[in-house]
């Protein structure tokens, strides 16, 4: 992973937590890469939002 999208993650990790709705997310927490790269996984197999687990 690289310095751009570990800090992209955090960084939606902290809007999340501060409220931000988890389809808004720029990346993705379960496959650790931009939302744009995984979004076909997430709708071929449901696995449903990129929001982090509690």
């Amino acid at each position: 992973m690289n310095k751009k999208l570990a800090a992209a993650i955090q960084r939606d990790n902290e809007l999340e937590d501060a409220g931000m709705h988890s389809d808004d997310r720029r990346t993705c927490w379960t496959h650790q890469s931009w939302a744009e790269d995984c979004e076909d996984l997430h709708i071929k197999r449901g696995v449903g939002s990129n929001s982090r687990p509690a």
